[in-house]
């Protein structure tokens, strides 16, 4: 497998707001994401020439927040995070035909929706046990739920492969952060794909369209950067430099990336989109 080439990054978006937690749409045209303007949290989208954003008002309740990333079951059909309900849960929406519908609310709070490119019936996400214990979940086509991860510690970020056969996640422990490769079923023999501590609790790994890579964030190099690895671990490259970078998604044909740069996490955040060409 030869390393990956990368074209220079291109501006996404703009203006006021703060954007964050992207991801591509299933035709690869366009992006999803969170943005934070006026203390609120709302989705938008915006086409991968940077044209037509977007806000996605059917998500984006008056007085309440919807945040990415994303969770695709099919083009313009989705799994976010809203605490329309009290507290942050999983809702679908499906735009052509404007409705949303509640998908997993619990006691505690829950984040960070998965569903795999082409196997789209298994949705992850995690959410706060007990303390500062946060698990990763699955929820299947029948609605039940299984526990996934089980060690001490934080586990959370999930994002299932191309076939939903395994997932990569960010764990939390012994003060370091690492990213962990996991067959999807409960108590599963997990493997670390991180050779020491990637520095920031914002890691969200996440795969190729071929199962072959993962992107990620770590700050080996000073400051939050995104990186791709194989799958195994191996033939780590740096993808960023500069400024700071986050929050790396794959589009669907593999053609591209879409990053965060800027500092979206920091007491005064800052950052916005652009895409990176893979050749």
């Amino acid at each position: 497998m030869t390393p990956l080439t990368f074209g220079p990054a291109i501006q996404l978006t703009s203006g006021p707001g703060v954007d964050v937690r992207p991801n591509w749409t299933p035709d690869s045209a366009g992006v999803v994401f969170e943005r934070l303007l006026g203390g609120t949290r709302g989705l938008y989208q915006v086409l991968s020439d940077g044209s037509e954003l977007t806000e996605l008002t059917l998500c984006n309740l008056p007085g309440t927040n919807a945040t990415g990333r994303p969770a695709f079951f099919g083009l313009n059909d989705f799994a976010f995070v809203s605490d329309r309900s009290g507290r942050p849960a999983l809702w679908r929406c499906n735009l052509p035909y404007g409705t949303v519908t509640l998908l997993v609310e619990s006691p505690k709070a829950c984040y960070g929706p998965s569903v795999a490119a082409t196997n789209r019936r298994t949705l992850l996400y995690f959410q706060q046990t007990e303390g500062q214990t946060f698990h990763v979940h699955q929820r299947d086509a029948d609605g039940n739920t299984i526990q996934l991860t089980n060690t001490a510690g934080v586990q959370d970020q999930p994002w299932l492969l191309p076939d939903a056969g395994s997932f990569v996640y960010h764990a939390q422990e012994d003060g370091k952060n690492l990213i962990y490769l996991q067959p999807t079923g409960p108590g599963a023999r997990r493997v670390c794909l991180s050779p020491e501590d990637e520095g920031t609790a914002y890691v969200t790994p996440f795969p190729s369209p071929d199962g072959q890579w993962v992107a990620f964030s770590c700050t080996h190099s000073g400051t939050s950067q995104v990186w791709v690895m194989k799958m195994d671990g191996t033939d780590r490259q740096q993808v960023t430099a500069g400024d700071p970078h986050r929050f790396p998604a794959w589009s669907a044909d593999g053609k591209m990336l879409v990053v965060v740069r800027g500092e979206p996490v920091a007491a005064q955040p800052s950052g916005h989109l652009w895409t990176i060409p893979i050749r």
